[in-house]
C-alpha cells in the first residue's frame, strides 16, 4: 500500500520544487469566524528570476478598497542561501517595515503552512504512511516530526499529498504530546494550464476556537508581471 519505491524525503523534495519556474498570480478571500470576525482580501504575485542570486519574489498587496493606504508584503527567497528577507508596508503611513524575524501569528493562516522547505525535510525525521483519498485524488500520507537534542519530539504534523501532481491537498498539526491543534484542508481542485489549484481552503484552529475559510480566484500561469511590483518600497 505504500508509495513505489519513493522515499519521504524523495517525495517531499518534488513537493518542494513543485512550482518551481512557474510564474503566478492569483486572489484571494479570506473570512475567519471566532471571537472576532476577519475578513481580507489580496493577491499574491510569484516571480522566479531567471538570472542574478533572486531564486524566488513574492508580493502581496491587499485589496481592501476602504483603506487609504492598504499595506503590502514582500518575500525575497536566494539561491545561494542567504537567509529569507521579508518586509511589508505600514498600513497607515505607508512606511516600509523590514519584518524578516518576525513570525507569523499562530492564528492566521499563511500559505507557508501549504508549503515544505528544503531545511524542514533535511532537519525533520519523514515518514511514509499508507496512501488515502482526499476527495477524488490519491494521496501520499507523510509524518514530519520535529525532535529536540534529546530525541523527543517537540511538534509533529501529517501531510495529505497529491500523488499525481505532489501538491499539498491537507495538514494537521499537533504538539509534542500528539495533541491535533490545528488542520487545514483544501478541496474543489481545479487545473490552470495543467496546475492543480484547491479553490478553498478550510483552516480549523481548535486551540483559539476558530475557522477560517479561503477563497482563491482569478489564478493567472505566467502573468507580464511590471518587474517594479517586486522592489520593496514605502507606500
Amino acid at each position: 500500500m505504500c508509495a513505489d519505491n519513493q522515499t519521504a524525503e524523495d517525495i517531499l523534495l518534488q513537493t518542494f520544487h513543485r512550482m518551481d519556474g512557474i510564474d503566478h498570480r492569483f486572489k484571494v478571500e479570506s473570512k475567519s469566524s471566532g471571537k472576532k470576525k476577519k475578513e481580507k482580501h489580496f493577491q499574491a504575485s510569484i516571480h522566479w528570476p531567471s538570472e542574478g542570486n533572486f531564486l524566488r519574489q513574492t508580493r502581496i498587496t491587499s485589496t481592501f478598497p476602504k483603506r487609504k493606504k492598504p499595506s503590502s508584503f514582500w518575500e525575497h527567497r536566494y539561491k545561494d542561501g542567504t537567509k529569507t528577507k521579508k518586509w511589508m508596508s505600514l498600513p497607515v503611513t505607508g512606511k516600509l517595515k523590514d519584518v524578516s524575524d518576525k513570525k507569523a501569528g499562530k492564528k492566521d493562516f499563511s500559505f507557508s503552512e501549504l508549503d515544505v522547505t528544503d531545511k524542514e525535510i533535511k532537519s525533520h525525521d519523514n515518514t511514509l504512511l499508507h496512501r488515502e483519498n482526499i476527495d477524488t485524488l490519491v494521496a501520499y500520507v507523510i509524518e514530519s516530526n520535529k525532535k529536540d537534542k534529546k530525541g523527543k519530539i517537540k511538534e509533529s504534523k501529517k501531510l495529505w499529498i497529491d500523488a499525481d501532481t505532489y501538491m499539498i491537498l491537507k495538514v494537521e498539526f499537533y504538539t509534542g504530546s500528539g495533541r491535533l491543534f490545528r488542520s487545514i484542508e483544501c478541496s474543489d481542485f481545479h487545473y490552470v494550464e495543467d496546475i492543480l489549484f484547491p479553490m478553498s481552503i478550510d483552516v480549523q484552529d481548535l486551540k483559539s476556537k476558530t475557522e477560517t475559510q479561503i477563497t482563491i480566484n482569478d489564478i493567472e500561469i505566467n502573468p507580464a508581471f511590471n518587474m517594479d511590483i517586486f522592489i520593496p518600497r514605502d507606500q
